[in-house]
């Protein structure tokens, strides 16, 4: 009898820790996607006309115009999952809500084709993504990150 007690007693135990771990990595990922992010536009169409790049673009065909610097930060990674990052900066720059952009990072999904893009104004990072939608964040990770030499 007493086996089956802690049998049963180290079963519960094990659910209850399987549980919270679930929960804290649901959490994480809700934090990722959303704890600190704000949105600013929605189904911002008209502020990407004239942007130097096109949503889906590969990044084959962009690093044959633009030099795309590979982002290795685990970090990042962590904050973007999923996504690959490039650094994009020294070139002809672009308009996005009045900020005229010049250094910015360029996120590729798994199939190489291009669906976000983050950049600083005036100490707010601000991701826009291929699904029209533009998001600030104010945590200080983006601005040391960006103002990193």
């Amino acid at each position: 009898m007493k086996r089956i007690v802690m049998l049963i007693l180290t079963i519960s135990v094990l659910m209850m820790m399987s549980v919270t771990a679930s929960a804290a990595h649901g959490h994480k990922d809700r934090g990722n996607h959303d704890n600190g992010w704000h949105r600013t536009h929605h189904n911002d169409v008209e502020a990407e006309r004239g942007l130097p790049f096109a949503w889906h673009e590969r990044y084959d065909s962009m690093r044959g115009n633009y030099h795309l610097e590979r982002v290795y930060d685990r970090d990042m990674d962590d904050r973007f999952p999923g996504l690959r990052a490039y650094r994009w900066s020294g070139h002809e720059g672009f308009w996005h809500h009045g900020h005229y952009v010049k250094d910015a990072v360029f996120f590729f999904n798994t199939n190489d084709e291009i669906v976000s893009v983050g950049y600083m104004a005036d100490g707010v990072f601000i991701s826009f993504r291929e699904n029209h939608e533009s998001y600030e964040n104010h945590d200080s990770f983006y601005f040391s990150w960006f103002h990193r030499s």
